[in-house]
């Protein structure tokens, strides 16, 4: 494989990843709008509650997937470069200059859902809390 072929693997791999995060976009909308919905019209009703509450971890939990893998993707095109450099094959310097800056190696990326930016793990807090505080959180005297 080519440094080309390699870049052009990563792009397409962090394309695909993209349409996921639109599609969790509107999915973390929906959420956000069943949450208020039921926190509205069936503020006792704990069975809706407890669905809305299921919907919205789930969706977390699918927002933390696609962050992994966009992590993922990252270091499977660093490991690849670095392999490719190891080989013998010709790579440019930007591109060692990337496996440098991921800390890529030629041993092979394991995928795991813990993300390597924090500001992920705050982001999904604030998504979830959003979710979950009109359910469940005191109610406001109209």
């Amino acid at each position: 494989m080519t440094e080309l072929e390699i870049l052009n693997l990563q792009a397409v791999s962090n394309q695909a990843t993209g349409l996921y995060f639109i599609g969790l976009a509107f999915t973390i909308w929906v959420a956000f709008r069943v949450s208020s919905v039921v926190n509205q019209r069936s503020p006792d009703n704990i069975v809706m509650k407890a669905i809305a509450s299921v919907f919205g971890i789930c969706v977390v939990y699918y927002f933390n997937v696609v962050g992994a893998f966009l992590d993922y993707n990252t270091a499977l095109a660093g490991h690849r470069l670095a392999s490719l450099k190891a080989s013998g094959g010709d790579v440019s310097q930007s591109s060692m200059d990337f496996v440098a800056t991921i800390g890529a190696s030629t041993a092979p990326p394991e995928f795991t859902l813990l993300q390597t930016d924090p500001i992920q793990y705050v982001l999904m807090a604030a998504v979830l809390a959003i979710i979950l505080l009109p359910l469940w959180g005191p109610k406001q005297d109209a």
